[in-house]
């Protein structure tokens, strides 16, 4: 167990764990294949990890410079701090009618009270001065967050978004913006040193996916067909 990284203070639960799994497969209650699979995952993501931890071990996190540098490459969406609110919308439907609704001059903040999901919600969707780049970090379209106004819906992982601006200042907290912003680029570029190993791995290398591993639903996932653009077998 010390050879291959286990805290001996989990022997006793390990020692207990195998012989429960011990007794069940007397019991005949092991699918075999189930176990290999099972195996299989495991090892594969013990080796996934192991590489990815040597690749990110060589990844530097930005410094100022660095930040400043992006940052200056977008100066309307990182330059300049923007008053927002916000309604946040469970479906598209309701975003697009509340959206006309305000076009037409229906108060934003009291719409905010009423129909927005957000954690703003009580104080009508009072978002506080942020700039648009930490708006973009969660995945809200540039051209939704680069505004002035009543801004179009814009739709995330979180939801339907419907954003007002109602005051636009130059960049007062520079502090909080490149601390955030670090943040993100430093995951950028882990995501593109990921890619960029899977992309090495994807070259010479095919995935064989079991098709009786699906058999409980009758029919391959539609994305198993294929790996890469190569057929699995």
């Amino acid at each position: 167990m010390a050879i291959i990284g286990i805290d001996p203070s989990v022997l006793e639960e390990w020692i207990e764990d195998e012989l429960l799994a011990s007794l069940a497969a007397e019991r005949g209650l092991e699918n075999t294949r189930k176990s290999r699979l099972l195996q299989d995952r495991a090892r594969q993501l013990y080796l996934r990890d192991e590489l990815l931890s040597s690749v990110y071990r060589g990844i530097t996190f930005p410094d100022s410079s660095d930040v400043f540098r992006y940052m200056r490459s977008d100066s309307l969406a990182y330059l300049v701090e923007r008053h927002y609110y916000q309604i946040l919308l469970s479906n598209e439907s309701s975003a697009d009618s509340i959206h006309e609704r305000l076009s037409s001059g229906e108060n934003f903040q009291i719409t905010a009270e009423r129909l927005s999901l957000g954690q703003k919600a009580g104080i009508g969707g009072d978002l506080g001065f942020l700039t648009a780049g930490e708006l973009i970090m969660y995945g809200v379209p540039w051209e939704n967050a680069v505004i002035e106004g009543l801004g179009d819906v814009a739709v995330t992982s979180y939801g339907w978004h419907i954003f007002l601006v109602d005051e636009v200042r130059p960049l007062e907290d520079t502090l909080r913006v490149v601390r955030s912003l670090a943040d993100d680029i430093y995951r950028e570029r882990m995501d593109a040193a990921r890619d960029s190993v899977l992309e090495i791995a994807a070259l010479s290398r095919d995935v064989y996916v079991d098709p009786a591993l699906f058999q409980s639903t009758g029919q391959l996932p539609d994305d198993i067909d294929s790996v890469d653009g190569r057929e699995a077998e």
